[in-house]
């Protein structure tokens, strides 16, 4: 066979291509081994549910090297928070760039931090990666919710630093730590860092610089919006906090959402479905947007519209998807809630049924479903549903009235009355004479309400509403 000097150059092509990434395999393989041991990782790979932040040494431009990386990395290890809140660890030198996915695949970081520094500036560049969607205390348990949730899609940010300052990150190091308490859901701990981190923000930003910095500081408006609306119901800081984060990020469908819900919640619906419908533009595939019209339009009374919004919002969403499904639940049960106070108990009890199909399965939509069930004729859903929902929260009379009450309505005439002598008992332990006869008297008109459904069982209707009366004296 004749070897031209075609074949030569392509042969050394070749060569030359599986040397490379023979090179590149090794130079990752080496960036992850520890000085220490080659057999073995820099450091363990984060757990299911752990809070891992990875610091990297700063590559340095300028003629003085500093260590912004290792000072980030030994203040946040130093400073006070729970042991199990997170866990920092650094890596040996500065990766480049072909070698980060390897690292997020191999760690999994829930935040990355690299960055470069001169005699003048520090550049870090933080990828964050969050662990699922935060958990929302009950009182936030409401219609809409869904909607003000943060993304989950990882982010990444480029902040800017002065070297004039002593510590120039570190309002970096009261963020990363925020994002630990607001990914665990401890909200108030998150708002005290997360407004620090705005307090300690360079007052000045280069222009080249303005707009990633920008972009970091509207994410923390959005988080502290969504504290302020979705968690605490203050509505009016709540607009205050978003609207400063849309001015950051005019983009970001998220904050448009969260400042449409405080004008809603403070008076100005039209201002806030303007602004609904001007994202829907820009972003015509967020869910989060069509679930927060189909709120608006529901509480206009354009339950028509509202509903059409919802399932949108629905066909957007994939149930196969851990976070998308906790979201579907959370859509379904709005809506079927909605149906639910709206005389439509057939669409209520397909909607909650589904919430709870898909994993929602705490008192609220256990009650829910319950009542839907009930109004709706289904009395085997009706008792299995107050029975989970009454064992959940034993010491509340209205779901122990319940249960007994769907139990009466099933003909379940001897467990019924068991269940009637437990609801009394757990309501005569209450202290205030008042919230007492409250309760009972609730009891009383939903009997007499079920006599108007099954006249058939008014004999053991009015024994029940006897011993009612006589147990609220």
């Amino acid at each position: 066979m004749h070897i031209t000097r075609r074949h030569v150059i392509f042969i050394v092509a070749v060569a030359l291509l599986l040397l490379g990434a023979v090179g590149v395999g090794i130079g990752v393989v080496q960036f992850l081994r520890s000085r220490t041991d080659g057999s073995q990782l820099a450091f363990a790979p984060a757990q299911e549910g752990e809070f891992l932040i990875v610091i990297a040494p700063f590559l340095r431009e300028g003629d003085e090297a500093a260590p912004i990386g290792g000072t980030l990395a030994n203040d946040l290890r130093e400073a006070p928070h729970p042991e199990d809140l997170y866990r920092v660890e650094s890596l040996e030198r500065a990766p480049r760039d072909r070698v980060i996915p390897t690292i997020v695949e191999t760690y999994s970081p829930t935040v990355l931090t690299t960055g470069t520094y001169d005699d003048e500036t520090v550049l870090a560049t933080i990828s964050l990666f969050p662990p699922g969607l935060p958990p929302l205390p009950p009182a936030s348990d409401a219609a809409g919710a869904a909607a003000l949730l943060p993304s989950t899609a990882p982010v990444t940010f480029h902040i800017y630093a002065p070297q004039a300052n002593e510590k120039p990150l570190r309002y970096l190091q009261s963020w990363l730590i925020a994002q630990s308490h607001f990914w665990a859901g401890h909200y108030e701990e998150a708002a005290d860092l997360l407004l620090e981190t705005l307090r300690l923000l360079p007052r000045s930003v280069p222009t080249p610089q303005r707009t990633d910095q920008d972009l970091f500081s509207g994410y923390t408006n959005s988080q502290l919006g969504f504290i302020a609306g979705g968690v605490e119901g203050n509505w009016p800081a709540a607009r205050d906090f978003y609207g400063a984060a849309l001015r950051q990020n005019p983009d970001d469908p998220i904050a448009a959402v969260g400042l449409a819900a405080a004008l809603a919640q403070t008076g100005q619906p039209d201002e806030a479905q303007r602004l609904l419908l001007e994202a829907l533009r820009q972003h015509p595939d967020t869910w989060q947007i069509y679930v927060a019209l189909g709120q608006l339009s529901l509480q206009q009374g354009d339950s028509e519209g509202g509903l059409a919004a919802y399932d949108q919002a629905i066909a957007l969403l994939d149930a196969s998807d851990p976070i998308q499904k906790r979201t579907l639940a959370d859509i379904y049960f709005d809506r079927g809630y909605y149906r639910l106070t709206h005389n439509d108990a057939a669409g209520a009890l397909s909607d909650l049924t589904k919430t709870v199909e898909l994993g929602r399965d705490g008192v609220h939509a256990q009650s829910s479903l319950a009542w839907a069930a009930y109004l709706a004729g289904d009395y085997a859903t009706a008792v299995k549903a107050s029975a989970i929902a009454a064992q959940l929260q034993p010491d509340r009379p209205d779901l122990a009235f319940n249960k007994a009450l769907l139990l009466l309505a099933a003909s379940q005439i001897g467990d019924a009355n068991t269940a009637y002598d437990e609801a009394i008992a757990v309501t005569l332990r209450l202290d205030d004479v008042l919230t007492r006869s409250r309760y009972f008297g609730g009891a009383y008109r939903d009997l007499e309400l079920l006599l108007g459904r099954r006249p058939d069982l008014e004999q053991d209707i009015r024994a029940i509403q006897q011993r009612v009366d006589v147990a609220n004296g």
